[in-house]
């Protein structure tokens, strides 16, 4: 899915001073008897959880232009639906022409076409159903130990694991735990939204979040003004899940390899003699429980290379990031490259 946006386009000098002359505006949208209740501010937004829409005017100066800019920033998802945990949206021309819809009804005004918008920064989201609350907290609790390369990483216990960027952002995150902190006092005054229903439904969302950023959009498309009139959601879906897998060193080779305790173990016995397949097991069941480093950490070196190396020779997925702790001997396995995305 598609949530928060960043985009701009050029304006003239009589919509630069009608946008620039008006102070913040309450507005209200009607989704299907929802009242969802948005502002548009003329400030950055606070957070990715921001459901107010940002309309900023500026010199085109700051993007090495002539004239002047219409910049535009927030989730459609959010300011129409309350909410992005589900039933989203994912084609970026149609968010872009809704979003102009709202500012020009705000402003009065008419604002360009879809040919002349711009995309700074763009959210990609996937939101996957866990079953309950303990194995979305499980699930995270694994991240704990996981380290990223030249990137300051930074984990909250049984809420997120938090990686911020140059080029793009990534969080892992319990989205019923997040909507009870930022999003459920929005909705004490909507009788007809089903606060409980939602909750319960959402109570094993765990949420994968990728901001890309404008450095790695023009990397993406070699060029500094990327037009959205003709991009494809797939591009973004590509880079959500290359940058996930570079986060949780993974590789699509690696998806095919055995993970589960059973196949493991049926693995290892067929190609290692009984006492030494048990010693590997062992060794993958604590890899699994500890995580890679800090096995890694109290076992000599040439031990514990070397039984990565057999697991490895044996086609095992030893890494801890698809699993969730269930209890000591039992795993529920989660991959999500391959798995349903909630709708």
């Amino acid at each position: 899915m598609i949530d928060t946006v960043k985009i701009f386009t050029l304006i003239n000098k009589k919509t630069y001073d009608i946008i620039k002359n008006k102070s913040n505006i309450k507005c209200m949208y009607n989704d299907f008897k929802r009242q969802v209740y948005y502002e548009i501010i003329n400030d950055s937004l606070k957070g990715s959880y921001d459901s107010s829409l940002s309309v900023r005017v500026d010199e085109a100066t700051r993007y090495s232009l002539k004239g002047y800019v219409l910049e535009i920033e927030g989730s459609y998802h959010k300011i129409v639906k309350g909410h992005n945990a589900f039933d989203g949206f994912y084609n970026i021309q149609s968010i872009t022409l809704n979003l102009k819809k709202l500012v020009e009804d705000a402003y009065n005004l008419k604002l360009p076409s879809l040919r002349h918008w711009f995309l700074q920064r763009l959210d990609i989201t996937k939101s996957y159903n866990l079953d309950n609350q303990d194995n979305v907290k499980n699930y995270i609790n694994n991240f704990r130990l996981l380290s990223y390369p030249r990137r300051n990483l930074k984990f909250y216990e049984n809420e997120c694991v938090y990686v911020p960027g140059g080029v793009s952002t990534l969080k892992i995150y319990n989205k019923y735990r997040e909507f009870l902190k930022n999003d459920k006092s929005k909705f004490n005054n909507f009788n007809d939204f089903d606060i409980d229903g939602f909750l319960n439904k959402i109570q094993g969302y765990v949420r994968f979040e990728c901001e890309i950023k404008k450095k790695k959009l023009s990397k993406i498309f070699l060029k500094r003004y990327i037009r959205i009139n003709n991009l494809d959601y797939k591009i973004f879906e590509n880079v959500w899940c290359d940058e996930f897998m570079k986060m949780l060193k993974f590789d699509y080779s690696k998806l095919e390899k055995v993970k589960d305790i059973d196949s493991v173990q049926r693995r290892l016995n067929t190609l290692y003699k009984n006492t030494k397949a048990s010693v590997l097991y062992a060794f993958y069941l604590t890899v699994k429980i500890d995580g890679y480093n800090k096995v890694k950490s109290y076992t000599t070196s040439s031990t514990f290379y070397r039984k990565i190396k057999e697991l490895k020779y044996a086609g095992i997925d030893f890494s801890q990031n698809f699993s969730i702790v269930v209890d000591e001997n039992k795993f529920i396995d989660f991959n999500p490259f391959n798995f349903m995305e909630v709708s």
